[in-house]
């Protein structure tokens, strides 16, 4: 088996290949990379005879001249950070969707599976609980972000039927690529310089999906042994928490100061999202959030 990793040196990315490159089944994985962030630490950990890298941003990508032949796509480049899109909304259309659509383009005409990693923050303000029988009735585009991830969801469902979309809860947990932009590592970044934790107010009490980068690879890894490509939309979620849980778990852990900010940036709504597609395709998340954030916690302090 030979798979195609884009955004491969990200925070997913970067876990994906740690873990993929002891995995006898896959032969070849090429890795397409422009390094925007700057992250080589886990391409030069790599055994270059497995992994062959393609240093370009995705849509500059000739798929003309790719020769070999490729079974599976992990499409992970995107512009993630939610509410800088604002700033930037017009760019990460361009960017995301623009790479989405010409990675749909290629696995079509390649008869190439598809995994798309899309994310809860699609979800709105219809359901308190959010599972497999109302996932697709609850969307709201929150940010920019949201708003492109919808639209690259509509592109593949019209375009492929070889492909599964994962709706990411927030990322957790310690990669070569680890970036701090979302709630919980940065958190615990701002905690392990002693800065106060920038908590939005009206955000503080209400629920939000999490998910662990341990779960987020099981989840990928389980859909590609057992083949779940029949055009699935699957919410992929450790567990659910308010932001006050997250922080009471940062401070069981290490001393922290609060600085309480207002934003109407996002949307304000409490909402847990309930993985029980996965469960049903044999697909169980087991990890803990709290020992990610303690191992967080150990390699920046």
């Amino acid at each position: 088996m030979n798979i195609i990793i884009s955004g491969a040196f990200g925070h997913i990315g970067s876990f994906l290949i740690n873990k993929f490159k002891n995995d006898k089944k896959i032969k070849n994985i090429l890795l397409i990379d422009n390094f925007l962030t700057q992250r080589y630490s886990s391409y030069l950990k790599l055994n270059k005879k497995k992994f062959e890298l393609v240093d370009k941003d995705v849509r500059d990508v000739d798929f003309k001249k790719i020769k070999k032949k490729y079974d599976i796509f992990i499409h992970l480049a995107a512009i993630t950070n939610a509410a800088e899109s604002f700033q930037i909304r017009n760019k990460l259309k361009r960017n995301n969707f623009g790479a989405t659509k010409k990675i749909v383009n290629y696995c079509k005409i390649k008869n190439i599976k598809l995994i798309f990693p899309s994310s809860t923050s699609v979800y709105g303000k219809k359901f308190e609980i959010i599972n497999s029988s109302n996932n697709m009735k609850n969307l709201f585009a929150q940010s920019p972000y949201a708003e492109s991830k919808i639209l690259e969801e509509k592109y593949i469902r019209k375009k492929l039927k070889k492909y599964t979309i994962l709706r990411l809860g927030t990322i957790v947990g310690v990669s070569d690529g680890i970036r701090f932009h979302t709630a919980v590592n940065k958190f615990c970044y701002q905690a392990s310089l002693k800065k106060p934790l920038t908590l939005w107010k009206k955000f503080y009490k209400k629920k939000r999906p999490y998910l662990t980068l341990k779960d987020c690879f099981k989840t990928i890894n389980l859909v590609i042994k057992k083949n779940i490509f029949f055009g699935e939309t699957l919410d992929v979620v450790t567990n659910n928490y308010t932001v006050e849980d997250i922080v009471k778990m940062i401070e069981k852990k290490i001393q922290i100061k609060k600085k309480f900010v207002n934003t109407e940036i996002l949307n304000q709504n409490s909402y847990e999202v309930i993985s029980d597609k996965l469960i049903e395709l044999g697909i169980h998340l087991k990890s803990n959030i709290s020992d990610e954030i303690k191992k967080t916690l150990k390699i920046l302090s």
